[in-house]
């Protein structure tokens, strides 16, 4: 590598990791927001509470990657730009193109070690994130309730409260489906009540106000029965006083690298083609037997309608493996020539145009990922879309700013 490179390189790194730190923090927020406010001063140990943003941290670095590297491209060549060091290089002979080809190099062999840490990494994480929240919420049943959400991780009830004063522990409008094996099913409804928690968290006791009690008489079951109270006590036991951590279960689409997603599909496509072969033999069933045919064709149709969105699903997080990592090329095609451009702006305006284009890529993997789940476009047109739209904008841009062209 010539000195040259290595120099262009080095005006990159500072602007790289500064850009991983911004956006890992920024995401890391979303984390603190959403998981960390739920469980933070509810009882739980310090080290489980670490554990779980440990591997929540997962995924922030494999998005935080690609947006730390268009950050790069951003400031390092706006740096260089602004210091008339793309000037004095092109002076002495030096294309737009060579300049960038180091970075694209870096940024290739980065694309790489994003993909190994999403493919082998992220999985895992993804996986024992939820089997530890599962285990939370197991053993402390409590932070489970949330307004004008049905809660059913106790077993032998389904809880809807409409709103939860968290100071008071008061709750308003209050549904509760109590639906025990050893007794017939009841339904309690009450204008109001209290929430009360045991120590450990293992216990709920729910004081009721002014509520109707429904269920059926256990001795003549065609009998309805309704009893209207002013105040009835229920209590709730949980699993355990403690969490107990659990291992094995059952992996989604997000939890598995791409050889076990492969293996999945290569099963579902074996169920497809025998549930298409079945409604091609239903369909040579003579008119006369319209209704039997109506109902197999029926059924045959919806399993090949579920088999192809679960298809769908794991390839779209098939491809969002090779096409996240791949941003970092695509980011530095649109950087390189846009942090020249705006070279005087400074750290600010780099931040946000990377934040821009960011959430710009985030929502174009969103909006096809709803799509191809719907099985209204192709996994993999969803997943490269947003490359193929960047990348071809960032060629264009290297093209226009090595003609110098762009600027005039």
């Amino acid at each position: 590598m010539s000195l040259v490179s290595r120099y262009i390189l080095k005006a990159h790194i500072a602007s790289f990791l500064f850009g991983f730190s911004i956006f890992t923090f920024i995401l890391m927020m979303q984390v603190i927001f959403e998981i960390v406010n739920r469980i933070v001063g509810k009882g739980l140990g310090f080290l489980l509470i670490l554990e779980i943003l440990m591997f929540s941290l997962a995924w922030i670095v494999a998005l935080a990657i690609p947006a730390a590297v268009l950050v790069a491209a951003l400031m390092g060549f706006g740096r260089l730009s602004a210091d008339n060091e793309i000037t004095a290089l092109k002076a002495g002979g030096m294309s737009f193109y060579r300049m960038i080809i180091p970075i694209l190099i870096v940024g290739g062999l980065i694309a790489v070690g994003d993909y190994i840490f999403m493919d082998k990494v992220l999985p895992e994480a993804n996986y024992r994130v939820r089997t530890l929240m599962n285990d939370v919420y197991r053993s402390r049943p409590t932070l489970s309730f949330r307004e004008g959400i049905f809660m059913d991780d106790l077993p032998g009830y389904s809880i809807l409260i409409d709103r939860i004063n968290p100071r008071s522990n008061d709750v308003s409008s209050i549904t509760i489906y109590e639906t025990k094996p050893s007794q017939p099913p009841r339904v309690l409804t009450a204008q109001r009540g209290t929430l009360d928690i045991a120590e450990k968290g293992s216990q709920v006791t729910l004081t009721l106000f002014n509520g109707e009690l429904h269920q059926r008489d256990e001795v003549d079951n065609g009998r309805y029965m309704k009893e209207v109270f002013e105040r009835q006590r229920l209590t709730i036991q949980g699993h355990s006083t403690g969490v107990q951590k659990t291992q094995g279960g059952s992996r989604g689409d997000r939890e598995l690298t791409i050889a076990m997603m492969e293996d999945r599909i290569v099963q579902l496509q074996r169920d497809l083609d025998a549930s298409q072969t079945r409604l091609a033999s239903i369909l040579s069933v003579p008119l006369a037997s319209a209704e039997h045919r109506g109902a197999g064709e029926r059924r045959e149709m919806q399993i090949i309608s579920s088999r192809q969105r679960q298809i769908n699903a794991f390839m779209v997080e098939i491809y969002k493996k090779y096409a996240i990592p791949f941003a970092c090329v695509t980011f530095i095609l649109i950087g390189a020539p846009l942090g020249i451009r705006i070279r005087k702006s400074g750290i600010g305006i780099s931040v946000g145009v990377s934040l821009g284009f960011f959430l710009l890529y985030w929502s174009c993997l969103i909006g096809g990922e709803m799509m191809a789940d719907r099985d209204l476009i192709s996994p993999w047109i969803a997943m490269w879309a947003a490359n193929i739209i960047i990348g071809i904008a960032g060629l264009l841009l290297v093209v226009m700013t090595a003609k110098e062209r762009f600027w005039k």
